[in-house]
């Protein structure tokens, strides 16, 4: 059986957590935190593919808004 884990840092009960895909009417979607989810793909590969693109794209930004955050501090 499967046993939920704390993250690393947690060290409060454990939230109710699932999965980020779902299908739904034969699309396949995926949940982000900030705004709504993301869909509709035709596969579960390509709907994790676009999840992969859709973070390296958060990354960015957040480096990019975080340097720029320093260089007016500067």
């Amino acid at each position: 059986m499967y046993k939920q884990r704390n993250r690393h840092g947690e060290n409060t009960a454990i939230p109710f957590r699932t999965g980020r895909f779902y299908c739904a009417a034969g699309e396949w979607w995926f949940a982000i935190r900030r705004g709504p989810d993301q869909g509709p793909y035709m596969t579960k590969t390509s709907a994790k593919q676009s999840l992969i693109e859709y973070l390296n794209d958060q990354f960015t930004f957040e480096k990019h808004l975080k340097n720029d955050r320093l260089s007016l501090g500067a």
